[in-house]
């Protein structure tokens, strides 16, 4: 692989190359039986875009930047007042019902001790508005303060299949076009051409797979958020309690978390 190109364009990065490069072309391999079908070398431009090199590189930036467009649609679809309504922040919100006042009150004073944002002085003043500025402000100082510390790898780990999942789910209309494409083309070639019913077979589990997956994902990227949500306070507490940090250094760049 290429790795100067790979640089420049920044998908040597996990994150980049996980939760945004590999949905894109996740979401193109519903076409691979309607292309053998008909002789397109699909594989071999899929070999292309992975060897990393000129104009391959290109195009994987784009393809990785378009999967963020459809999955950060998605987000947005799913938790509407993004990002109040996001895990990370709700779970803080002292009208949230699912997390207890105790481990509320232990967050609160993690989160002041390590970037000195209080939440329960917002909560006692009683003003959403300020109070849902102040939750969301403290999140994104955590976020940068614990980024890449030896506390947060698991959260780092839950961050990019996150990023996953939200991506290839927000690709749905693309894949299941896809799909749907390839079971009419290996179908046509079948009855009036020279194809195979092998793949038209084929096209049809894809198809079918394809439509149940589509389904089942909106609740699977709720559940790897939740999963992100807890290792992202885990972190934070487990942080807090090991004494002083050094600072993030200023140039540290920040997640690409579901706070994002």
């Amino acid at each position: 692989m290429n790795k100067s190109w790979l640089n420049y364009f920044n998908l040597s990065d996990h994150y980049e190359r996980k939760a945004r490069f590999l949905p894109a072309v996740l979401s193109v391999l519903p076409l691979l039986p309607v292309a053998t079908t008909f002789g397109v070398p699909l594989l071999e431009w899929g070999k292309f875009l992975i060897a990393g090199g000129g104009l391959g590189a290109i195009v994987a930036v784009a393809l990785s930047h378009i999967a963020s467009v459809f999955g950060n649609r998605l987000q947005d679809k799913l938790w509407p007042d993004w990002p109040h309504d996001a895990p990370t922040n709700r779970w803080l919100h002292p009208d949230e019902k699912s997390v207890s006042i105790q481990q509320k009150q232990l967050w609160y004073h993690a989160i002041k001790k390590l970037v000195k944002i209080d939440i329960q002085k917002a909560v006692d003043a009683g003003e959403p508005d300020e109070l849902k500025a102040t939750i969301n402000d403290a999140v994104k100082a955590l976020r940068s303060r614990i980024w890449k510390t030896p506390e947060a790898e698991r959260a780092q780990l839950h961050n990019v299949d996150y990023g996953f999942a939200r991506n290839l789910a927000g690709l749905r209309p693309v894949w299941i076009t896809f799909a749907l494409s390839s079971l009419v083309g290996c179908w046509y070639a079948y009855i009036w051409g020279n194809g195979t019913i092998l793949w038209a077979i084929v096209s049809t589990v894809v198809a079918v797979g394809a439509l149940g997956l589509a389904i089942l994902l909106p609740g699977y990227v709720r559940k790897k958020a939740h999963y992100y949500a807890e290792s992202f306070f885990a972190a934070v507490i487990a942080l807090s309690a090991s004494g002083p940090q050094q600072l993030t250094k200023p140039d540290a760049p920040a997640s690409h978390g579901p706070l994002r």
